[in-house]
């Protein structure tokens, strides 16, 4: 074989074993930490700046070593309980999902929701409208899949068919530690979770009973921080510190809602024409045949003389609140100013704090700190959209998340690495080795072409050579059949005409 052959040859096989240069194309998001389990905590009514309320040295272990919201996230409209905490869960906006109100109407159903009624609870007409829960996605696209939902909204309710592997209802008489201690077992079973969702239900209770601004608040803050720190506690000594993705988390902030600040509906509307579901701060009215556009009218005019509540038929609820498209969104939407508050003669309204306000307002917002090996240390970002959590938790443990509302844009920032170079990275040896196999086709061809040129120009050259020889040998004409016969028959006269043309032979021995 030529030795340009094997130089072609050689040059491949040298490239295949080329160590890879990267070159960078658009970004794919995959996590390297898919492996590691996650657990998401929500503390009910955790304003965005809570943590600057008191010391909170195990909150600030998260501050320290990981990431968060420096003014928290941006929650959907209505910023209630039940819908942010199922948008969490989803990645939907509360018109997509269909949690729209912590009470609400469903005309097609007809039926009501609350949420003291058990059976609601794990009604999954309520609950499989529209939206995948977190552990519905993990056990459905991981064989071994389990996720364990302790009292998080929807967790009783199956949705596409599909329970959390380990789940504990609502129950306000569980102690927090205990909470605490049950989570961290499943993560330890001989089938292992690999998802935990757990829901505390302050400092909610007291923002509504003493006010966000009170004591009572800052000193709660204090003792849900000793929570904190029992957790990080049991995950180190179970061996799960440092190998577990944490997230801390809320539904919503709070505001004062001072009783100088009361609105009666009575005084604008007659109580007997229409039916509330949810009252305050945000109003939803359900008016009775024929009384909507009395209602709406009466409304309108009492807001513009007021200045302190908003009134939207349906089909008027701005763009940027997403909550226009489901059939739990009553036919006209009465939203109070900030601090204002809703009551009514068949609905009063006692508490000195509220949340459920316009979701723009910087005090709806809920704070967010995460930690673990996929997250960054000491980093911060502004703020994202709480639809935003869905694909960051999916990312997390390696799903692809189904239909939702939210972007990795923002989150991906607060990750160790939001690219994974097997799927993002096209390899310049790639191209080296196309180029240069290519290249080597091309010489082959070349240099076979070019022997069989020589080959050609040889065999013309020898049969040239022949002829001469023959003529130079000839004898006079009147011997020339004997000196054929001659030719044909003496072994002698062969021999001498072998002699005479040697190429003859290399060239017949080449074919």
């Amino acid at each position: 074989m030529d030795g340009s052959i094997y130089l072609c040859l050689l040059i491949i096989l040298t490239l295949l074993h080329w160590p890879s240069i990267p070159v960078e194309c658009s970004p794919v998001y995959k996590s390297k930490t898919a492996g590691n389990p996650l657990l998401i905590v929500s503390f009910d009514g955790f304003r965005w700046n809570y943590l600057q309320r008191t010391a909170t040295p195990n909150f600030d272990k998260f501050l320290l070593n990981g990431v968060h919201a420096r003014y928290g996230l941006k929650n959907a409209f209505i910023t209630k309980t039940f819908p942010n905490h199922f948008t969490l869960a989803t990645g939907l906006w509360e018109e997509s999902h269909g949690i729209v109100a912590n009470t609400m109407y469903d005309p097609i159903l007809n039926q009501s929701f609350t949420m003291r009624n058990a059976t609601a609870q794990s009604d999954p007409a309520w609950f499989d409208a529209g939206g995948e829960p977190i552990w519905v996605t993990n056990q459905i696209q991981k064989t071994d899949g389990r996720s364990g939902v302790m009292m998080w909204v929807g967790g009783e309710a199956p949705v596409k068919w599909v329970l959390p592997s380990r789940h504990v209802r609502y129950d306000g008489s569980m102690k927090n530690f205990s909470k605490v201690d049950t989570v961290i077992s499943w993560y330890l079973d001989k089938y292992p979770i690999n998802l935990g969702m757990m829901y505390f239900d302050q400092p909610d209770a007291y923002g509504h009973a003493f006010g966000p601004d009170s004591d009572e608040v800052t000193r709660m803050i204090g003792g849900l921080d000793e929570v904190v720190g029992y957790l990080l506690q049991r995950l180190e000594e179970v061996g799960l510190l440092g190998k577990i993705n944490v997230i801390l988390t809320s539904d919503h902030g709070f505001a004062e809602t001072p009783k100088k600040n009361f609105i009666n509906l009575d005084d604008y509307i007659d109580p007997e024409t229409y039916e509330i579901a949810s009252t305050s701060p945000v109003a939803d009215i359900w008016p009775h045949e024929g009384k909507l556009e009395e209602i709406y009218m009466k409304l309108k005019k009492g807001s513009e003389k007021s200045g302190h509540f908003t009134v939207f038929k349906k089909e008027e609820i701005p763009t940027e609140f997403h909550y226009t498209k489901n059939q739990r969104i009553p036919p006209i939407v009465v939203v109070a100013k900030d601090t204002f508050s809703f009551t009514m003669a068949k609905h009063p309204y006692y508490n000195k704090g509220n949340h459920g306000f316009d979701n723009r307002l910087q005090d709806m917002h809920p704070f967010f700190v995460a930690m673990g090996p996929a997250f960054k240390s000491g980093y911060a970002v502004d703020t994202f959209h709480s639809v935003d959590v869905y694909p960051l938790m999916c990312h997390l443990l390696g799903l692809e998340p189904s239909a939702n509302n939210g972007t990795m844009e923002v989150v991906s920032q607060l990750l160790m690495s939001t690219q994974d170079s097997s799927s993002s990275v096209v390899t310049f040896t790639t191209y080296v080795i196309g180029i240069v196999v290519i290249s080597c086709v091309a010489g082959l061809y070349m240099v076979a072409a070019c022997r069989y040129h020589r080959y050609l120009s040889l065999k013309r050259k020898s049969y040239k050579l022949l002829a001469e020889s023959s003529l130079s040998a000839r004898p006079s004409s009147s011997l020339t059949s004997t000196a054929v016969v001659t030719v044909g028959t003496s072994s002698d006269s062969r021999k001498t005409n072998e002699a005479k043309t040697p190429l003859l032979a290399d060239v017949d021995g080449d074919n």
